[in-house]
């Protein structure tokens, strides 16, 4: 009788530091997770920030008229680098001519 007292109470014990040690790998495998999450959420946070910075500041540009302006200026720099493209290569022409 004694033997088999004996062996259920190691089997308990057993048991018990079969479930600590379980738990124990569960905490660990939930703050794994738990780490996991946490860093997608920043990575999504600061997508998030960044595009709503970006829409942020094309409505203030088209408030301000900088949008207006800028189009303007690269509208200005086109026809001027077109000139000077026609320019040289009228030059060119001309050059060739008085050969």
């Amino acid at each position: 009788m004694a033997k088999i007292k004996k062996a259920a109470e190691q089997v308990v014990r057993r048991a018990k530091a079969a479930g600590a040690q379980a738990s124990r790998q569960g905490g660990q495998l939930a703050t794994r997770l738990a780490r996991k999450t946490v860093k997608q959420a920043g990575k999504t946070v600061a997508r998030v920030r960044g595009q709503a910075v970006a829409v942020a500041a094309k409505v203030a540009g088209k408030v301000t008229g900088r949008t207006q302006r800028r189009k303007r200026a690269k509208v200005v720099a086109t026809v001027l680098g077109a000139a000077a493209v026609a320019a040289a290569a009228g030059v060119a022409a001309a050059g060739r001519r008085k050969r």
